[in-house]
């Protein structure tokens, strides 16, 4: 039994053991705890407990065919008599003192007997998993499901108890679904009677899907997770501000649950430790400008690398030979602006009065001109030094003064021209004061002299820098073994900026910096649910918002110690979605959760398609990615996936839809009255779940139940014949028709009788998002039925269907933005906070910021436990 509560200072309502009744506590609202007494037993009207009980795996209106049971939790009310004093109501009455105890002590039995008899007039217990499951999946499903060569993989035989059962939620929730919708066993084979589905269904959902939150508290564990590529580029990009990308040229990362930021799946191979050490040295010594005339950078072009005039030819194995007045040039970004030297080695091949001339140039501009004397086997050297600003330049070897003779006595002076190789350009050689860029003037702030020490001024710059990549506070032993080898380099006589440089690579490549590493003191109590500290928290929001690091106000929150209190996570959440960097939502969440990234491999038959090209497919992603930007910026209903009636398209995209007036660039236009909207209208979605030479009602069905409600068909089972050979049989039917036979196939029959209905009402958009009424000279069936008796015509009445499976969708988009956002796939008890959130949703309108902030506020995101022994 348990008392009521409501906290006076913030209006939180709880429940509290009655055990517990006349004593003092605390608010459990942690911004709040304020101290409170909990009210008597006499002093409160006791309802029967109420047990919050997580309904199901979907929300309010979720399942296709709705669930038979509500499982809220009932109230049953007090009578008159079990509140009044009964004492004195018996005394008042006219009883005795000694009467009243007689009377009352014969309700209290009488009130036990009655207990006691309802009790055994309540039923039989429920039944066991031996008695309502083993005997109906034995007969009706063990013939297809047992043994290696099971269909969709799946053995019941191997299932011995519930806790085996337990053990493959996937599995079983899935069957749960087919059994429930009447897709198991296929309509050709034996049916459990009613009894035995309704007693299968009823004990299958209560042991998969209803959880009493209350007992079960379990914030999961996530994996170490390694930065992924978009979060190493973003997080660099961050930290130093250099304008390099070095994780493009990474191996690919792998994907768990649909997203490439999972940490059971982020390995570390061989090969990309090797990809993070050249990484570490290029972007140091791209943050860091080390100058020093006694070790210029060289840089050497070979004949190839050489943009060669028509004048140019090939000499020997690595010389150009100039037969007549050009050039060669070498292009070359320069870091800095400075001064730097241009050297080649040069020949000539005599002929008149004079020797050959070479002039140097920089961006067609001459500075310098050589007469070159030397013969081809003693090339000699030429150098000149110039000053360059930063940026793309042009520097070129021109020959100026051709001669040619025929009728000159001696044959090897009859032809003058310019022999040039080991084109070098080296530098810089000295810097402006104000050039290092911003990098350098912050690692390299404090530089040692008279009266600072190498080790100190190594120390200042350091420590703020290996705190930001560390994104926590460090330690002083640990900034020391950084410190180290700047002196370490300083002592080998190279400068001090060498020795800061060799310090940030080493910092670039500790694990401390490779991974997100949260900590747990009992890392192998699987009952030790702790709350993350602020500064891992900061980092789990800011790798949600932004694929990177946190920013100076995240950590100063985190500083402070109140970044986990939830008025300032919602403070947090909206600033950040407001800042550009949460443009990596859009590149990182909605390009897998949407499957956009499969566009880039997508490509329709030329010949049936001629109008798609690269360009075209460019169009058709932006307008998605703008679409979902818009719902994120504009703070708006996440529904409007399902069913927006606005989208983003250039003049390209416009005449694609023919949709009229639309000019220039991509802008929002109005589709009110249109037959498109929401995301399932979208070229990019109609394109990617079709096949290279027509639509695929198939794929197009199976993404609604992937992405929109979170249903995912099983692989099909071996052996089904393709739909090629139902069309070589029937090849005057229409697809629909085609999909139909294919149908007939009982193995088919289960999955493709809702994807199917799905696709078709889609069909109306031909393989590439053009609308069309016909296919193939036959008009186009594009109405559906789903389990539950929803109907629809077209695609806008199906987006109005999925409209009104606004809490299935938002449990969808939940599950799905949690895995991300934590890095792990969900488990049963994440169902607790999934429900919360939806609940959240509903009551907001289902506003984006809210889905953000709710995930951001949730236990699994905020806390972690130790590890289960394996």
């Amino acid at each position: 039994m348990h008392i009521p509560v409501t906290c006076a200072a913030c209006g939180q309502a709880f429940r509290v053991d009655a055990k517990f009744a006349d004593r003092r506590g605390k608010c459990p609202n942690r911004d709040c705890q304020h101290t409170y007494t909990v009210p008597t037993l006499e002093a409160t009207e006791i309802d029967e407990e109420e047990v919050p009980i997580s309904r199901t795996k979907r929300g309010d209106s979720l399942s296709w065919g709705e669930r038979a049971k509500s499982n809220r939790p009932s109230k049953r009310k007090t009578t008159w008599w079990q509140r009044i004093d009964r004492s004195s109501f018996l005394v008042g009455a006219g009883l005795s003192a000694a009467a009243t105890t007689v009377v009352l002590l014969l309700l209290s039995l009488m009130a036990s007997t009655k207990r006691h008899t309802q009790a055994a007039e309540s039923g039989p217990p429920k039944p066991t998993y031996a008695q309502a499951v083993v005997p109906v999946v034995t007969k009706y499903c063990g013939q297809c499901h047992s043994g290696d060569d099971a269909e969709a993989g799946i053995s019941f035989a191997k299932y011995h108890d519930e806790a085996a059962m337990l053990k493959d939620r996937k599995t079983w929730e899935r069957s749960f679904e087919m059994i429930s919708n009447g897709n198991m066993p296929p309509a050709d084979s034996p049916q459990p009677t009613a009894a035995e589905k309704a007693q299968l269904i009823e004990y299958l959902e209560a042991a998969l899907f209803r959880i009493d939150c209350t007992k079960v508290s379990d914030p999961g564990r996530v994996t170490i997770r390694r930065l992924n590529r978009s979060e190493y580029n973003n997080t660099i990009r961050d930290l130093l501000g250099v304008a390099v990308r070095p994780a493009d040229d990474f191996p690919s990362d792998d994907v768990g649950y649909g997203f490439d930021n999972i940490g059971d799946v982020l390995s570390l191979p061989t090969l990309l430790m090797e990809k993070y050490l050249d990484a570490a040295e290029k972007i140091a010594a791209e943050a860091i400008i080390v100058v020093d005339p006694n070790k210029p950078v060289v840089r050497e072009f070979a004949r190839h690398q050489l943009k060669q005039s028509k004048a140019a030819r090939p000499h020997g194995e690595d010389a150009t030979i100039l037969v007549s007045l050009g050039d060669v040039t070498a292009e070359m970004d320069f870091p800095l602006t400075g001064e730097y030297l241009l050297r080649t080695k040069a020949a000539e091949t005599p002929a008149g009065d004079e020797h050959a001339k070479m002039e140097y140039r920089l961006d067609g501009n001459a500075f310098h001109t050589f007469d070159v004397s030397a013969k081809d086997a003693k090339p000699e050297t030429c150098e000149f030094r110039f000053k360059a600003s930063k940026g793309h330049h042009k520097l070129a070897v021109a020959f100026l003064n051709d001669f040619y003779d025929e009728k000159a006595k001696d044959k090897s002076k009859r032809d003058r021209n310019l022999i040039v190789r080991d084109v070098e350009i080296i530098g810089p050689l000295d810097l402006e004061p104000a050039e290092p860029p911003a990098s350098h003037r912050q690692l390299v702030a404090s530089i040692p002299g008279s009266e600072k020490t190498v080790a100190q001024a190594a120390r200042e710059n350091l420590q703020p820098f290996v705190r930001r990549a560390f994104r926590r506070p460090v330690t002083e032993a640990e900034v020391e073994r950084y410190v180290g080898f700047v002196e370490q380099a300083v002592k080998n006589g190279e400068p001090f900026p060498f020795g800061v440089r060799v310090a940030v690579t080493a910092v670039l490549v500790s694990p401390h910096f490779l991974y997100r590493i949260e900590t747990d003191k009992k890392p192998d109590d699987p009952e030790d649910k702790h709350a993350l500290n602020d500064y891992e928290l900061a980092s789990r929001l800011s790798y949600f918002l932004w694929s990177s690091m946190p920013d100076e106000q995240l950590l100063a929150q985190a500083a402070q110690g109140d970044l986990h209190h939830d008025a300032v996570l919602d403070d947090q959440v909206r600033r950040m979605l407001k800042d550009p960097k949460s443009q990596a939502l859009v590149d990182n969440f909605a390009e897998q959760w949407l499957q956009l990234r499969i566009l880039n491999e997508v490509t329709p038959d030329p010949e049936k398609f001629p109008e798609f090209g690269p360009d075209l497919r460019d169009d058709m992603k932006q307008e998605t990615r703008r679409f979902f930007e818009a719902i994120m910026r504009e703070d708006r209903s996440i529904l409007d996936f399902l069913d927006g009636e606005y989208s983003y398209v250039n003049e390209r995209l416009a005449r694609h839809y023919g949709l009229p007036d639309i000019k220039g660039d991509f802008q929002r236009v109005s589709l009110n009255g249109k037959n498109r909207a929401g995301l399932l209208t979208q070229a990019s979605i109609l394109t990617l779940t079709s096949n290279p030479d027509r639509t695929s009602p198939v794929k197009r069905g199976k993404w609604v139940m992937e992405v929109i409600l979170d249903k995912p068909p099983p692989p099909p089972p071996p052996n089904v014949p393709e739909l090629a050979e139902t069309a070589k049989s029937s090849p005057d039917a229409t697809l629909r028709q085609q999909l139909e036979l294919h149908r007939q196939n009982p193995s088919c029959n289960s999955c493709h009788k809702v994807m199917d209905q799905l696709g078709f009402g889609i069909e109306n958009f031909d393989a590439i998002g053009r609308w069309r009424d016909m296919d193939n000279g036959k008009p186009l069936d594009t109405t559906g039925e789903l389990p539950g008796g929803n109907r629809f015509h077209g695609p806008l009445e199906l987006a109005h269907v999925l409209r009104g499976k606004e809490c299935e969708f938002g449990e969808c988009l939940s599950e799905k933005m949690l895995t991300y956002a934590l890095g792990r796939g969900l488990e049963f008890y994440d169902r607790c906070a999934t429900d919360k959130i939806v609940k959240t949703l509903k009551e907001q309108k289902f506003r984006f910021s809210v889905l953000v902030a709710e995930i951001a506020k949730s236990d699994p995101f905020r806390m972690r436990r130790g590890e289960e022994s394996k």
